[in-house]
């Protein structure tokens, strides 16, 4: 009994132990198994939508349009079922291959088969099996296109609204070596979905869309990624927009914003540290005293930049518009802020609350910057800020000093200025 209670204390001292020991090693992993789950809707789209399909897993059905490029051009890619001669890739362009199937002939030489227009073609592997070949990260067969994702990304995106997630597009130019311009495009811009055709084999969905103005563009997205002779790793740098979630959102990044700010300052208490220039309701531009009180009543984002328009709901009921921002242009030297910084312009919280004494009268002179006799020590400082040098003499007398004057009080009350 002696000996079980000895190893009964031991094993539980040793657990205690190794408890406190395990509150302090922490790590990422259990955090970033708490996030991974959570799926943009961009990609939650493709995942419920969009099959990938590697080499291996091609049926008979499937189908695919002939893009070559230019290595393509050189090297054909398909031979002919009937003479088993190499096909220049130049005579199967724009056209629709079905796949067939594979099979491995009598010489080890593994053949993708297909149809197109009643004729037969195969693409040649040489000395490799099925599943080797299909090891390959990116296995696939050059100059297809897979239109599987052009046709289920037509059902399910054509007449949508869109909102941009980058800021480079393209226009079709006939007279460019490429066929087409990189312009530029607004981040978050809402655009409409007009029309959805084949791309290449590596971005196979183009999507056409127009802005509001009735501008046109595409942008070619690969989203299954079947075939497109890409992996995951390659899209970033000037490939990261040509991944569908990447390029396109389904909803206002400028609404989310809002959101959240509203979140954190919806209807809180503010109030003008300076005098400021805004606009009321008629949208006449009109300058507001320092410690005008408001409460904020709506936050709207401006698509493209980091200000935010407040709406903002004055004492007397009347609502003005101001310009602001919560985004810092440098988070490490303050002196490089975007001008109108949020705590640069307004006080948060109702002074009048805290100060009920004060009279109208003398909020109108504080709002000035200017002070009388019988003002309280706090009226003073809200009115012409901080002192110099404070001089006290036998407790209740003192003196503030300030470049240009100076004030005496007496119990915490304005009695001279000098």
């Amino acid at each position: 009994m002696k000996k079980f209670l000895v190893t009964f204390i031991f094993g539980l001292g040793h657990f205690l132990a190794s408890h406190a020991q395990s509150e302090y090693l922490v790590s990422t992993t259990s955090q970033q198994a708490a996030t991974s789950t959570v799926e943009s809707p961009e990609k939650k789209f493709i995942n419920d939508h969009f099959r990938y399909y590697s080499l291996c897993d091609w049926v008979p059905g499937m189908k695919f349009m002939v893009l070559p490029e230019r290595k393509d051009m050189l090297i054909p890619v398909f031979k002919s079922a009937e003479t088993n001669k190499e096909v220049s890739s130049g005579e199967l362009r724009y056209k629709i291959m079905e796949y067939l199937g594979n099979e491995t002939t009598d010489r080890g030489y593994l053949h993708f088969n297909f149809d197109c227009d009643g004729q037969q073609y195969y693409h040649e592997v040489k000395n490799v099996t099925l599943s080797q070949y299909c090891m390959k990260p990116k296995a696939g067969i050059s100059s297809l296109a897979y239109l599987g994702d052009v046709d289920i990304a037509k059902e399910l995106l054509l007449g949508d609204t869109l909102y941009m997630r980058t800021n480079k597009v393209r226009i079709d130019d006939p007279n460019s070596t490429s066929g087409y311009k990189e312009v530029p495009i607004a981040m978050n811009e809402r655009v409409f979905v007009t029309a959805i055709g084949v791309g290449s084999r590596a971005y196979p969905v183009k999507i056409v869309f127009a802005d509001a103005k009735g501008n046109t563009y595409y942008q070619p997205v690969a989203i299954s990624k079947t075939n497109c002779g890409m992996i995951d790793d390659d899209f970033i740098m000037e490939n990261k927009n040509k991944y569908f979630p990447n390029a396109f959102s389904f909803s206002d990044a400028n609404t989310k914003k809002s959101e959240n700010l509203m979140g954190t300052y919806g209807d809180k208490t503010i109030y003008f540290k300076a005098e400021k220039e805004c606009q009321d309701e008629a949208g006449t531009t009109v300058t507001l005293p320092r410690y005008t009180h408001f409460t904020i009543k709506n936050i709207i984002s401006q698509n493209g930049t980091p200000y935010v328009i407040m709406e903002l709901v004055a004492l007397d009921g009347k609502i003005y518009k101001v310009k602001t921002t919560f985004t810092h242009t440098s988070v490490v030297n303050s002196l490089l802020q975007n001008e109108d910084y949020f705590t640069d312009v307004f006080g948060i919280g109702n002074l009048r609350a805290k100060y009920p004494d004060t009279t109208e009268d003398d909020w109108s002179m504080i709002s000035r910057g200017e002070v009388r006799k019988g003002m309280t020590t706090d009226q003073c400082r809200l009115s012409i800020g901080d002192p110099i040098r404070v001089h006290k003499v036998m407790g209740k007398y003192e003196t503030w000093f300030y470049d240009r004057k100076t004030l005496d009080f007496t119990d915490k009350k304005l009695e001279r200025i000098n």
